[in-house]
């Protein structure tokens, strides 16, 4: 079914901060225009998730980055994931992570097309729940340890300059002072102990503007990725980092760990392991990973695989 034959109401979220001004409210207007189109600019932290929060049937098209993305999807995760809601994206970030998994082209010609075509799938989503922030959802990717370290430090500046190496820049200028914590981990209620340069939990593959952070990862399997890189020596770890970077698959190298579940929990020092969630900070308190299998309507791109 085309989304002219849906016939559906339409909420445009856009935050023009992250790159989404790039895209004209009236041009999209006009490619929906068998639609009730309705635009919302954001302008502070926390409106694209109240947007998304009261919009519980149609599509909801989101032009900006992971960070607007995460938003909305922790809204729709407030609502208890409409069922009559579909997502789409217009990728407008520095990053665009989700978009790469999900085959969206960066184009807005080409993405605004993908949307025309309608091609939805019932993805997962995933909870963590952590005693600072509470619960939030994702439907991308977490990272702790290095990582989350990383993430922060490869701002939009860094990015632009450099594109996937920033990620590889902010791996040396971070790793040099760097001591792994310990962590517990528990899949499924197994636990494993591990010393970790990084931890990713995925359900989506790409975070950091480009770095494959769970390869393997399949949104709609009903399970979450675990990667590990452990505590194999500062050289080894950051060799790991241009195979990521080189969208190669690198699970079966010496020194990381792989594994998938429907809940993972992660539980350190105090103060060891920080996290982030699609980008964001949610804090360095133990954090608690669960899937929410089929939660929500995504709009894929054509070339788009649930299996990588």
């Amino acid at each position: 079914m085309t989304i002219e034959e849906a016939k559906l109401k339409a909420r445009v979220i856009c935050n023009p901060a992250s790159g989404g001004g790039g895209y004209d409210p009236e041009e999209i207007r006009a490619e929906l225009e068998d639609f009730e189109v309705e635009w919302i600019e954001t302008e502070d932290s926390g409106d694209a998730s109240e947007a998304a929060k009261e919009w519980t049937d149609g599509l909801l098209i989101v032009a900006g980055g992971d960070g607007t993305i995460n938003e909305v999807i922790n809204g729709l995760g407030q609502a208890g994931f409409p069922e009559n809601v579909t997502l789409g994206l217009l990728p407008a970030g520095t990053g665009n992570d989700l978009a790469a998994t999900l085959a969206i082209p960066e184009d807005p010609d080409e993405a605004e097309k993908v949307l025309r075509e309608n091609r939805v799938r019932h993805l997962d989503a995933a909870r963590v729940v952590s005693t600072g922030v509470g619960e939030r959802f994702f439907i991308n990717v977490a990272t702790g340890d290095l990582g989350a370290e990383i993430s922060e430090s490869a701002n939009p500046e860094t990015k632009k300059k450099w594109g996937k190496l920033a990620y590889l820049i902010s791996s040396l200028e971070a790793a040099r002072d760097y001591e792994p914590p310990e962590a517990h981990l528990f899949l499924d209620g197994e636990e494993k102990v591990v010393r970790a340069f990084n931890l990713a939990v995925g359900n989506c593959r790409y975070a950091g503007g480009g770095w494959l952070a769970s390869p393997r990862a399949n949104p709609e399997d009903g399970l979450l990725d675990l990667v590990v890189i452990e505590d194999v020596g500062l050289v080894d770890a950051l060799g790991i980092a241009p195979t990521a970077l080189g969208d190669s698959d690198y699970l079966d190298k010496e020194g990381v760990f792989f594994a998938r579940a429907k809940e993972i929990r992660v539980v350190s020092e105090p103060g060891t392991i920080e996290f982030t969630v699609d980008g964001e900070v949610i804090g360095d308190e133990p954090a608690e990973f669960t899937v929410l299998p089929r939660a929500i309507k995504v709009i894929v791109g054509p070339d788009y695989t649930p299996e990588p």
